[in-house]
Formats: C-alpha cells, sequence, structure tokens
C-alpha cells in the first residue's frame, strides 16, 4: 500500500488482491483486480480471484463465470473445479439463516396492521449470513413521520440466557422514527446513519453470540453523524402504537419482539449505565419518539462515578 498506485505493477496489483480476500475484503478485491483486467484476459490466476472474491460475496453465478475460464485457462486447477462444482449446486459459503415463507408473511401482516403500509424496501444486496431488508412506511396525517422497520433479523435465534428462556426473547426486529423531512434516499451520512445503525444492530447478536432485548445500549463510540451530538442507541417497546405492536406471534407459536431504537447522547447512555433503563426513560419523558438530532440531553452534564481503587 505504500507503493503509489499508478507504481504498482500487474503481479502486485494481483497480490494485494489476493491479500484482500484473504482479509475478507472482497469487494475491495474487485476493485483492486478491475485495474488490471486488460493485462489479464489471458491470466487463469486472475479469473480465478476474481471468482472467489465473487464466491464470498455470495454471488455464486458471477463466480461460477469466473471460474469456469480460468479452469479453461488451467485445466488442471482443483479448486477451481470444486469451486465451479458448489457454485451449480448452490452451495453458499455461508448458512443463510432466513424466514420460512409462512414466517415472512404473518410478519408483513403485522407490519401492515400496526406500523403502515410500505411501498418501498432497501433490499439487501450481499447477504451473508442473514438478509435484513429494511421496510420504509411514508408518513401519513396520522402518523406524520417515516417509520423504518427490519425484516431479517429474527430468522436468526439470539443466544438469550438461559433464566430468560420462558420470556421468548431470541427472535427481534427493530424499528426506528425519522421526520418527515428527514431525506430518506440520502446517501450522506448525516442522512443515512439510522439505516447503517439498523443494520449494525441486526448483526450484532449474530456476529458476537449474544443478544439485544429492552433496555439494551449500544455506543457508537462518537457521533453518527457531523451534525449531531448523538452517539449510541437504547432499545425500548415501540411508541405510538396499539397493544400487541411489540410481539408478533408466527403461525407456529414462535414470537418475534419488535423494539424501537432510541439514539441517546453520551451522557445519557452513561446515565444507564449508572441508573438503569427505567431511570433513563424516566428522565426521557419529554422527548419525542420521532428521531431529532437537536433534541435536548436530558442528562447533560452527568459522568461516570469514578471507580474505587
Amino acid at each position: 500500500m505504500e507503493i503509489p498506485e499508478g507504481e504498482r505493477e500487474t503481479e502486485l496489483t494481483g497480490l494485494l488482491a489476493r491479500a484482500y480476500n484473504n482479509l475478507g475484503s472482497f469487494q475491495e478485491a474487485l476493485n483492486c483486480l478491475s485495474t488490471i483486467e486488460e493485462e489479464c484476459k489471458e491470466d487463469a490466476l486472475w479469473f480465478y480471484r476474481v471468482g472467489y472474491a465473487h464466491y464470498y460475496l455470495n454471488q455464486l453465478d458471477k463466480a461460477q463465470e469466473a471460474f469456469e475460464r480460468s479452469l479453461e485457462l488451467d485445466p488442471d486447477d482443483e479448486d477451481a473445479k470444486e469451486y465451479i462444482e458448489n457454485c451449480k449446486n448452490g452451495v453458499s459459503p455461508y448458512r443463510m439463516e432466513l424466514y420460512e415463507e409462512e414466517e415472512k408473511d404473518a410478519l408483513n401482516a403485522h407490519l401492515e396492521k400496526f406500523f403502515g403500509h410500505s411501498d418501498h424496501v432497501f433490499h439487501e444486496i450481499v447477504s451473508p449470513d442473514i438478509h435484513v431488508d429494511i421496510y420504509i412506511i411514508e408518513p401519513t396525517a396520522e402518523r406524520n413521520y417515516y417509520t423504518l422497520v427490519t425484516l431479517g433479523m429474527g430468522a436468526h435465534w439470539m443466544n438469550v440466557p438461559y433464566e430468560l428462556a420462558e420470556y421468548k426473547l431470541e427472535r427481534a426486529e427493530l424499528l426506528i422514527y425519522l421526520p418527515a423531512d428527514w431525506d430518506i434516499q440520502g446517501d450522506d451520512e448525516k442522512y443515512y446513519w439510522p439505516l447503517r445503525w439498523l443494520k449494525i444492530l441486526a448483526r450484532l447478536p449474530l456476529e458476537q453470540d449474544t443478544w439485544l432485548g429492552w433496555g439494551h445500549t449500544v455506543p457508537n463510540g462518537g457521533p453518527f453523524a457531523e451534525n449531531t451530538l448523538l452517539s449510541g442507541v437504547l432499545l425500548i417497546n415501540p411508541e405510538d402504537v396499539e397493544d400487541g405492536a411489540a410481539v408478533c406471534q408466527l403461525p407456529n407459536g414462535e414470537e418475534v419482539n419488535f423494539y424501537q431504537v432510541i439514539p441517546l447522547y453520551e451522557e445519557e447512555m452513561n446515565f444507564k449505565i449508572a441508573k438503569g433503563a427505567e431511570a433513563l426513560l424516566g428522565k426521557m419523558g419529554g422527548v419525542n419518539a420521532v428521531v431529532d438530532i437537536n433534541r435536548a440531553n436530558v442528562c447533560a452534564g452527568f459522568k461516570l462515578p469514578k471507580r474505587r481503587r
């Protein structure tokens, strides 16, 4: 990386792409390989690396095409043959956890009943483990704000402590309310961070073998964007909805819990750690359920007590 891009020869660029593949940065690998495509039209290794990146992005059709071209150029490559068979047989590099069709139907009906109709969905392009879509429910006269709801997180059973097993907390989806004038299609981080965080939170239980539920907080480590000091989230039961919205019962009797994401300031996060979620929510009684990036900090100046030595 210390060598300027313009000074890297074809072989070195290919090695950099291999490094990206080995690090799991598969899109970076493809971007890198695309810069030497013209020089590598007859290079089996180049096609193999392209196929490898597509395969681990779960893009099996593109992976198969690249591996087949690699095998044409190097007929003795047993690894390429194995990858081609995997692609043909739909063998994903990951074990996808997905809702059954009847489960998804029940969840869609639940969203429609309690949160509103969605005509627009942000479909996930790359889904290595669970497939997390975000349903966009437009503002209405009764609910003059956007409602964003995940669908896919609950296909994974979270690692809930044994002593809580009776409460059926293993499956969950998330939602957040955004102002009616929010640029929901905006790519700038000041508009995109709520969607990013829905996806981050949806995968956190899977990636860290843990669980998320009511009263849990997760820090960002700094402000979400340059135009706000909000820097963490709290999960609570959905607000401004009818009774029953917090839990969707699936056809087999299992339950999916819905939690609303409430952005917090650092001091509010600290207060919750020190005093608990109930105490924080008591101070936040006047805070609107809809995200306000400039709202008052209800715990301004609060600091965690120093630990005793």
